[in-house]
């Protein structure tokens, strides 16, 4: 009987209270938006750390294909977390943020980053 292979561990955020729940580096500084044993830089100590809830966008797209169950058009930003990293997320009400804009992270949907427009 062959065995199953393993479940790969998801690589997106976990929220705790709209904030990610990540690590940063003892040695290095690095941060990550997951819990890490070890830096994924240098392998230095990690402490566990939050980020957000706010971050400002990097660049934005609409995307105008179905993935999955998203139905078109949605848009997908990459997010350069308060003193946090940058992560991939989706951004609620398919409003394009241009790069700069602020944005508040408000939830997930099936593992997926949710962020909205934080009004200026």
């Amino acid at each position: 009987m062959a065995s199953a292979p393993p479940i790969p561990a998801d690589p997106r955020p976990h929220l705790v209270d709209c904030c990610i729940d990540g690590s940063a580096c003892t040695a290095c500084g690095h941060v990550a938006a997951r819990r890490h044993d070890r830096c994924e830089r240098c392998l230095g100590s990690t402490t566990p750390k939050s980020f957000g809830p706010s971050g400002t966008v990097w660049s934005s797209t609409t995307v105008h294909l179905r993935i999955g169950d998203i139905a078109p058009p949605f848009v997908l930003a990459y997010v350069d977390i308060d003193c946090g990293p940058r992560v991939l997320a989706r951004i609620v009400d398919a409003i394009e943020v241009p790069a700069g804009g602020v944005v508040r992270i408000v939830g997930n949907d099936h593992g997926d980053l949710l962020v909205e427009a934080v009004a200026s």
